[in-house]
């Protein structure tokens, strides 16, 4: 039986796209829907007169283009800057392909290499359905400080990124205390019982923390605007709300771990001003 809710969500989707591409690409043709999702003429014709009605005066025909094209009265497209960047950065890894995102052409995009830590996808899939399923994860775990595998026995409730690896935050069965295990350390993962604690009970998930951020204050008062700008700070400062769980993370990848205030300000353009603890 058909989901009522399913032709709603696809026009709901395809007018979000031709928003996009008209705010972004600055032009907006019948053709675009019609590849895009594979619509026939007459219901791209009839999406666009749905988008005209919600734009109003932020979409006209421009005749001699033969597309319509957005005015200065539409300036809030769905997706915002920071979502086509993350967009764009997809397909120069090669995650999406170019003709499925909201550029019709997109620019060259080149992203600075990383290192990949290999996932094995029965891993990945163990862990997710631990955490879904609320189950205990047996699998074989490599530390860095010792060289034998040992036999772990986790009970997992989130997926944390540190910015460069993957890890899965989880109540450790051996020492009864909350870690972060590295997913490309785990091996030869098996499902057991119940989990022995959840996420309820992990205080450093719960807890969250006030990162203060403020430019360096060695900087030049013209560099402090710039630094300010650049990180669309608020009267010169700008407050980072992140779990206690994941700060030293946070903090690693802004540069902020301790002594950063020590370096030079043209190499520390942001420094740490205060850390408060939130429960």
């Amino acid at each position: 039986m058909r989901n009522p809710e399913h032709g709603r969500w696809s026009v709901a989707r395809r007018l979000a796209f031709a928003a996009d591409r008209l705010f972004w690409d600055g032009t907006l043709q019948r053709e675009d829907l019609v590849r895009r999702f594979g619509l026939s003429p007459a219901q791209a014709t009839a999406d666009i007169a749905q988008l005209r009605e919600q734009l109003g005066k932020g979409i006209v025909y421009d005749v001699s283009r033969r597309a319509y094209v957005p005015t200065d009265a539409f300036s809030n497209p769905p997706t915002g800057a920071s979502g086509l960047l993350a967009e764009l950065r997809l397909i120069a890894e090669g995650i999406i392909e170019r003709t499925t995102g909201i550029l019709a052409s997109p620019p060259p995009v080149e992203v600075a290499g990383a290192l990949v830590r290999a996932v094995d996808a029965a891993v990945l899939c163990s862990v997710l359905r631990a955490i879904r399923d609320q189950r205990v994860l047996e699998a074989n775990y490599v530390s860095f400080q010792r060289p034998e595998v040992l036999r772990r026995r986790i009970s997992p409730h989130a997926l944390v990124f540190d910015g460069f690896r993957w890890h899965a935050r989880a109540h450790d069965a051996g020492d009864g205390r909350f870690k972060d295990f590295l997913l490309s350390r785990l091996s030869e993962p098996f499902l057991g019982g119940a989990a022995l604690a959840t996420a309820e009970v992990d205080t450093d998930w719960q807890t969250w923390c006030v990162l203060r951020i403020v430019p360096h204050p060695g900087l030049t008062e013209h560099q402090g605007r710039v630094v300010t700008q650049d990180y669309q700070m608020s009267e010169g400062k700008l407050d980072l709300t992140v779990r206690a769980a994941v700060t030293f993370y946070v903090k690693r990848r802004l540069g902020l771990l301790d002594g950063h205030e020590h370096r030079p300000p043209h190499e520390q353009h942001i420094v740490l001003q205060s850390e408060i603890t939130r429960i």
